[in-house]
């Protein structure tokens, strides 16, 4: 399995897990909310994605729904073992709770 680098990681290779606070705090400054999923261990760090990566994620859900959520997750992809995203069950959990990283803050609309 080939690993890659995503180009939004900074300083931290795809398959290493960030040391220390101060590669999250970037990524937070950076990107906003930072989310760490971990399992049997081992941890991915993602950030929310952004509206490009959720409109792109929309065509491409058209002709195969799936292909959405693997948009999603690989592009909000920032550090730790990226070769979790290519495992089946732990993208069927990532899946389930996808909600999560992308949800929004709703208002309330008022009649003026």
């Amino acid at each position: 399995m080939e690993k890659k680098e995503n180009a939004a990681t900074i300083g931290v290779p795809a398959n290493k897990t960030p040391n220390d606070n101060r590669q999250i705090e970037e990524w937070k400054r950076k990107y906003g909310k930072v989310f760490c999923y971990e399992i049997d261990g081992e941890k991915i760090y993602l950030r929310q994605p952004d509206r490009k990566t959720l409109a792109a994620a929309g065509v491409i859900a058209k002709n195969d729904p799936m292909k959405y959520n693997e948009f999603v997750l690989k592009n909000s992809f920032l550090g730790g073992n990226a070769e979790l995203l290519e495992d089946n069950s732990v993208f069927y959990g990532l899946s389930q709770i996808m909600d999560k990283l992308v949800a929004a803050k709703i208002g309330e609309l008022k009649n003026l």
